[in-house]
Parts: structure tokens; sequence; C-alpha cells
């Protein structure tokens, strides 16, 4: 009884916050009542979330909890030692030996042989140890907190993809960023996922105001260094396959005399260049070696754990050849799995469906590209940025599960080149309804 009254006031408070808040106010296509009713949507699918992994699967192997129990493991250290906990939460002395104590409760924290690279659990599980100094350890209060505040990085990817989309097309922004079913669920489910939407609309929003030159306050700049961080350390791949993109939009900005589709072949091209090149310097880093090392070990996992939705077994060989004769089938793999006949459960049919739609603006943006003679830098960006990122899941994945959380940075981006490319006769329903009357003269 507890949990739900102090849940309510949380919902209470965040919406007073979208109300008051200059941050929410102002915007383009997105008046505050819609936002409030996001935000409820947020909260609605978070608590589902932690319901469907309380009643419909084993809680002591669901992400959601281990990342909950251990972040309360930390939390336990404050009444204890204060210290101890600022220590664990900040890596500052955090190996101390008399630490262990608290380690040896947490298998998600540390194990070499589940995570034979930098561990990224610790970032969800400190997140939640912070959540509890307000939360008093309630689960469902950690999720409406984190839902507030990705919902924040959601308006901040906003409010970016406001300055270059047509003023006749912003009211569309809104739908791919706030309503995409695998946004919603596993977007807003208390696991890493939650962080990352945050973290990539605050560092695209900040990021772009620097660039763009637009005057800032110092905190503003910490923020952004910060989150720039917890992004890397969070989801390292993510921030590096965007950086390129980033770049090329920007520099297409700047030369106003050369095509965006020829800058962003040409930055992506010395990208992969500079880093086979490290690769060749430093043969640790061989990016081939990287992703089959990569690929076998979550493939080995994956069979030892006798996933139920493991799409194949075929391990990556750790070649230059054997990455690149791999990657049409690990876009197949992202682009049409899972497909209405995988399985019917309920979450997967809607990632299927979800599937289908993607695979429908991609068809789209595939036409208007070609019938187009140009292409705004914004859509280029969101291409570029989504076929990287769907070719490095498709390698390191072959779960259809994780294929689905995994891709949930690049819809946004689908959507952004979508509402870029098409035509904004072809996205005004009243407009399509009318000529769909007079070609089969209907009268209203």
């Amino acid at each position: 009884m507890f949990e739900a009254l102090y849940s309510l006031l949380w919902i209470y408070l965040f919406l007073m916050a979208i109300r008051h808040l200059p941050f929410f106010k102002d915007l383009p296509g997105l008046p505050q009542k819609t936002l409030i009713l996001f935000f409820l949507i947020k909260a609605m699918a978070g608590a589902a979330f932690i319901l469907i992994y309380t009643y419909y699967y084993e809680q002591r192997t669901a992400d959601v909890f281990r990342y909950f129990n251990e972040g309360k493991v930390i939390f336990s250290a404050l009444k204890q030692n204060p210290i101890d906990y600022l220590r664990m939460i900040t890596g500052i002395g955090a190996d101390a030996p008399h630490l262990q104590a608290y380690y040896v409760k947490m298998r998600y924290w540390w194990d070499p042989e589940l995570y034979p690279v930098y561990n990224d659990n610790r970032l969800i599980i400190r997140y939640n140890a912070i959540l509890n100094l307000v939360s008093f350890g309630k689960i469902h209060v950690n999720s409406i907190i984190a839902n507030f505040i990705s919902m924040a990085g959601l308006t901040a990817l906003y409010k970016f993809a406001l300055n270059y989309i047509e003023k006749e097309k912003i009211t569309w922004i809104k739908y791919g960023i706030f309503l995409f079913p695998s946004l919603v669920f596993w977007g807003s489910g208390l696991i890493k996922e939650i962080m990352l939407i945050s973290l990539l609309g605050f560092f695209l929003y900040l990021g772009d105001m620097i660039l763009r030159g637009i005057r800032l306050k110092p905190l503003h700049y910490i923020v952004f260094l910060f989150f720039t961080i917890l992004l890397f350390l969070l989801k390292s791949y993510v921030i590096l396959l965007l950086l390129p993109c980033i770049t090329a939009f920007y520099l297409s900005g700047k030369l106003k005399k050369t095509a965006p589709s020829v800058v962003f072949a040409l930055v992506v091209l010395f990208a992969a260049l500079g880093v086979f090149a490290i690769g060749w310097i430093f043969p640790e880093l061989n990016p081939a070696a990287v992703i089959a090392k990569r690929q076998n070990f979550y493939m080995g996992f994956s069979v030892f754990v006798n996933a139920g939705s493991l799409i194949h077994e075929v391990y990556l060989e750790p070649t230059l050849t054997g990455v690149l004769s791999y990657i049409p089938r690990a876009l197949a793999n992202v682009l049409l799995r899972p497909h209405i006949f995988d399985s019917l459960n309920p979450v997967i049919l809607m990632a299927a469906i979800e599937n289908l739609a993607i695979l429908l603006m991609i068809g789209f943006i595939a036409f208007w590209v070609i019938k187009k003679k140009k292409i705004g830098r914004l859509a280029w960006m969101g291409l570029w940025f989504t076929l990287m990122l769907f070719i490095f899941i498709g390698l390191t994945t072959q779960v259809y599960g994780t294929l689905v959380r995994f891709k949930i940075p690049a819809i946004p981006f689908v959507w952004f080149s979508f509402i870029s490319i098409v035509p904004v006769e072809k996205l005004n329903l009243q407009i399509i309804i009318k000529q769909v009357f007079r070609k089969y003269g209907i009268q209203k």
C-alpha cells in the first residue's frame, strides 16, 4: 500500500514538473497535455514491465530484478558506512578489500567469466542505488523516476530534431520518438535501455547547441561532458557509431557545394579506415577479432542457458573476410527477426509487427531516395547510423529478444529519415483521404 501511494505521489510531482518546468514548455507540435500523456504511458509501461517479469519469468534471472536487488546491496552500505556507499557509487576506491563483502552478493557487478570485457551492468546497478535514496528501495518508485528522466531525454531528442525538420512535418516527429512499441516497452523498463535513451537524447541536444555556437552556462558543458562519459561507459558502440554520422552531419551543413550523400560516404569510409588502421597498429584492438570475440561469447552463453529465441549457432570467424561475408545475414536477422511466425508471445508479436513497420518505412525511404534528387542531411544521418548500428547488432547478437532491445537507439533515426524524405502531402492524412475520394469519385 505504501509503495502504491508513494508511487502516485511521485507521478503527481512529475506531472507538475512537466506543467511548470521551462524545458517542457513551448514545444511546437508537442503540447504539454500530450507530454503528460506520454509520461503516463511510460509510467504504466514501466509498471507492466515489472509485473510481467514478476509473474511470467523467474525473478532470480530477470535483469530488471538483478539490477534492482544489487542496487539495494550498495544502498545497504549507506547505513553501515556512507563512505563505502560513495566508493561503490563513484568507483573511487571501489576496489578496497573490505568491499568484497558487498560484491560477493552481486553476481552482475563483476563476473570475469560472464563479462570478459568492461562490465556495463555497473551503471544501471549504481543508478538503482542512487534512486533508492528517494525511493526507499521501492522498485516501482525507481521505475517512475527513471521513466521521467527517460522522457526528458526523449524530449531533448525531439528538441534536436525540431531544428532540422520542415515546419510542415513537425507534428509527425513525436510519434516515432514516444510511441514506437519497443521504445515504449523496453525503453520504459528498469534496465540499461532506460538510461541509454536518456543519455542519447541529451547528448544530441546539448551537443547540437554547442556545435551551433549557442552560448550556454558552464553547468551545461559539465552536464554534456558527464552524459557523454556515461553514454560511452554504458554503450560505447552506440556513441562510436554515432560520432562519424554527427561529424558528417555538421560538415555537410558547412560544405554547401558538396552533396550530403558524398560527405557522409567519405566520412564513414575514413572512419572505417581509421578503425582498421588502429587495429593494424594495435593488434589487440583488431575490430574483426573484437567483434568475433563478442559474438562468440554471447553465442556460447546463449547456447549454455538454452535461450529459447536463439536464431542460429553459427560462430563468427575473427577475420575481416569472415565479418564482411556475414554482414548480409546480420542485416537480415535485425530486419526480419522476430517475424510473426516466431512466437505467439504478445511481446514478440508486437516486435514482429514493428519490424514490418520499419521495413515499410525503409521501403518508402528507398523509393524517395531514388525519386528525389536532393536528400537532407538529417535523413542521411538517420540512414547511416541505422545501417551501421543494425550491422553491428546483427554481427554480435543471435537472440531475437536481444535484437529488439539493442536496436532501440536506431528507431528515432529511422523515423527522422522517413519524415525528412517523404513529401509532406504523403504524410497529411486529410490530403491522402481527399485523393482517395477523388480517385474513386466518392463525394464527402
